[in-house]
């Protein structure tokens, strides 16, 4: 009987998933879990594939057992948000993908989804979308400053102390930093709400294997087994740290094994997830989010990695901070005040050259192009703008960062900045190779207008983007600062 490595098995049913084939995605999730019956990964795949077929009690359940396994599970609570707006309630959606944005907000699929939210509940779309307190203390976590982001993670509990997300991220923070008995402690406090949080149970055993106490560690980190069999998850979490080995686990795959009964799930894990009373609204057409969490997933999810870099650019927001950190707290309607949302950027100007002269004939009678240039009666069409020029090559090549950047400057030379800072974001979506000149470019652009906050404020999106941590938080209390001044 041919046999299957575990983790090529789940990328097979995620790809079922993407392609649509949403029937056979599920039928290999459940045969997985006939073997494996909490492994995490698969209940992720298992619950996109079910709100894709449009599933919503099945995919609900799912996605609160994802949680309930890893509360910093962006995918699941933009699922959950999904399921919200197709239910009709708006403020549930607009809260589990402000819970979403704050563990992936550099996501463009799920920023352009709180931005139709807002829009939808408030009648605009937002230009930008904020750091609340949460995403800014993940920021400082994941460039290192661990005692911002463990006294930002800190405060944030004392406002809510249900938020498990908030929790492990604090746990995590307080073992990097050294902090492994408040790292322990933390873990253990999570382990008894949640007692299949992995992150937790790795916490914990890690601290009991660094103290010497190796039979315990070795049952803490056995439980871990039943969530992350293959070893794969942790080591995603924690990379070389990980005491859990990744092991190479086959299967038999699902229509070559004799037909078995169905796999019941277990009950229903508890997920402290406030969902407040909202209106009900119009359902929505089906999602296509998917794709555009998954393509994004494995980056944002990039723990072990160096924050300096791969972390830091995914998981650093094209956002800013709010002027006052607000809780985020047991509500939306509470969590949503510490998204501050900027007007929406004005419609781009028209930048054409000068008006080209008409041509007059005689007797009102035509003439003929070459009559008209050979008699010299009128002059030939006047050079297209720097503007217009470059403007019309990205019309015609729209991934040309090269021509990106010179419609950028030249609409600076024209000090239409909120044109050109349009065209400089735009860089900084794209993750283009001229993140460097774009810098130079904003670095001159803030020395010369410092009191231009949206400047700031994609200069400190360059810098993020381009793993320059340290400078991009440098620029943020700038910015926190002047706008504590302007509301003193």
């Amino acid at each position: 009987m041919a046999r299957v490595n575990l983790h090529q098995y789940c990328d097979e049913a995620r790809e079922l998933v993407n392609s649509g084939a949403y029937d056979a995605a599920i039928g290999i999730c459940r045969h997985i879990l006939e073997r494996y019956p909490r492994h995490l990964e698969t209940y992720r795949i298992l619950g996109e594939a079910c709100l894709e077929k449009g599933e919503l009690e099945e995919a609900t359940d799912i996605f609160k057992r994802v949680l309930s396994a890893d509360p910093e599970d962006f995918v699941a609570y933009a699922g959950l948000g999904v399921v919200s707006e197709k239910r009709g309630l708006l403020e549930a959606a607009i809260w589990h993908m402000q819970r979403s944005f704050e563990l992936a907000p550099n996501n463009a699929g799920i920023r352009d989804t709180l931005r139709r939210l807002y829009a939808k509940r408030d009648g605009t779309e937002p230009g930008r979308l904020r750091l609340n307190k949460a995403a800014l203390a993940r920021m400082y976590a994941k460039g290192r400053q661990h005692r911002q982001a463990i006294e930002q993670f800190q405060d944030l509990l004392d406002l809510d102390p249900d938020r498990m997300d908030i929790k492990v991220s604090l746990a995590e923070t307080l073992w990097r930093d050294g902090r492994r008995e408040q790292a322990a402690t933390v873990a253990g406090e999570i382990l008894e709400t949640l007692p299949e949080c992995l992150k937790a149970i790795l916490l914990l055993g890690i601290v009991l294997m660094e103290k010497g106490r190796t039979k315990q560690a070795r049952a803490v980190l056995a439980e871990a087994r039943g969530v992350d069999p293959d070893g794969m998850q942790s080591r995603a979490f924690f990379g070389e740290d990980s005491l859990l080995p990744v092991l190479p686990l086959r299967i038999p795959r699902a229509e070559e094994e004799p037909e078995r009964q169905a796999v019941s799930l277990p009950a229903e894990a508890h997920q402290p997830v406030s969902m407040p009373p909202t209106e009900q609204e119009p359902q929505q057409s089906t999602l296509a989010w998917c794709k555009w969490l998954t393509q994004f997933e494995a980056d944002d999810r990039s723990v072990g990695s160096d924050p300096d870099e791969q972390s830091v650019r995914e998981g650093a927001a094209e956002t800013q901070p709010t002027e006052e950190a607000a809780p985020v707290g047991a509500s939306p309607t509470s969590a949503e005040a510490a998204y501050t949302e900027t007007e929406s950027m004005p419609a781009e100007e028209a930048g054409t050259g000068p008006e080209r002269p008409t041509v007059s004939t005689a007797n009102n009678e035509a003439t003929t192009a070459e009559e008209t240039l050979a008699s010299g009666e009128a002059a030939p069409p006047s050079p297209l703008s720097d503007v217009e020029r470059h403007r019309r090559q990205l019309e015609q090549k729209p991934k040309d960062d090269s021509a990106r950047l010179a419609l950028a400057r030249a609409y600076r030379d024209r000090e239409q900045m909120e044109m050109a800072l349009e065209q400089y974001g735009a860089l900084v979506r794209a993750r283009s190779k001229l993140l460097p000149e774009a810098i130079r470019d904003m670095e001159s652009i803030v020395a010369s207008r410092p009191d231009n906050l949206q400047a700031h404020e994609l200069l400190a999106d360059l810098y993020t983007r381009s793993g320059q941590l340290r400078k991009a938080i440098e620029r943020l209390r700038w910015i926190q600062h002047r706008l504590g001044q302007k509301h003193a």
